[in-house]
């Protein structure tokens, strides 16, 4: 058995001390690099979302069609992408329209919203209804009517003078967007001025009044039982139909 000294345990000793000091010092590193790494991931998600977000409130996002009040060219259940930036309609438009006023909810439900909105990329909110229903999910349908439009339905098709013109025109004949409208045949004794009405009265539009229609003119909720809609009601403008993928098409 070799015997050390004093002075070749005291040697190796201080190597174990050093090698002690380069493996902590190696651990730190490690340690410092999988910190940077899990930072930088975090930094990236929120980023992510964060541009998501603003994408999705100010350029483009999705909304569900979930009724058939656009049909035939927008059909039940339907996704079409909405430009929240585009709340001036032109005639034939077809637009994301709340036409009701939402409740103001409290500050820690909208902090609550916020941050659903937030995770879910603008697609999600916990708290969306009001004591009255939930009146707060917009709808789609087709801005026709026009400030200062003179106008009138008459089986179920909307005749316009617009202002400063002494002529009626059909809706088709002033709307440079192309459109089908559903209207189905009634029983002969139906009364079209009940329900979605088929027949109004002449009514003039004031300078921030639209009119807004359904394509779907016999089933469906829309001026004929709003009344007519402010420019503040309108949400953005649908401007693709993207599924499914059979009824693809610009609006």
């Amino acid at each position: 058995m070799v015997k050390m000294n004093a002075l070749q345990v005291f040697g190796k000793l201080c190597y174990s001390l050093c090698m002690f000091k380069d493996i902590y010092a190696i651990s730190y590193k490690m340690k410092r690099e999988l910190y940077h790494r899990i930072c930088t991931v975090v930094t990236a998600v929120i980023l992510c979302f964060v541009s998501v977000s603003l994408f999705m409130m100010f350029i483009l996002f999705p909304v569900r069609n979930v009724s058939e009040a656009m049909t035939p060219d927008i059909p039940e259940n339907s996704l079409e992408f909405v430009i929240p930036l585009l709340r001036t309609p032109k005639r034939g438009d077809v637009v994301l329209i709340q036409p009701y006023p939402v409740e103001k909810h409290s500050l820690p439900v909208r902090l609550i919203n916020l941050l659903c909105r937030f995770v879910t990329a603008q697609q999600w909110e916990p708290f969306q209804g009001d004591k009255n229903g939930n009146r707060s999910v917009p709808f789609i349908r087709r801005a026709i009517g026009m400030p200062g439009d003179t106008i009138y339905l008459d089986n179920y098709l909307l005749y316009i003078k617009p202002k400063k013109e002494s002529h009626f025109l059909t809706e088709f004949e002033l709307t440079q967007s192309k459109y089908d409208i559903t209207v189905a045949n009634a029983p002969v004794q139906w009364d079209k001025d009940l329900g979605a009405k088929g027949n109004t009265k002449e009514i003039t539009l004031g300078e921030d009044e639209y009119f807004v229609l359904c394509d779907n003119r016999l089933e469906s909720s829309d001026s004929r039982t709003w009344g007519v809609v402010k420019q503040t009601a309108f949400r953005g403008k649908a401007v693709l139909v993207y599924f499914p993928f059979s009824k693809f098409r610009l609006l």
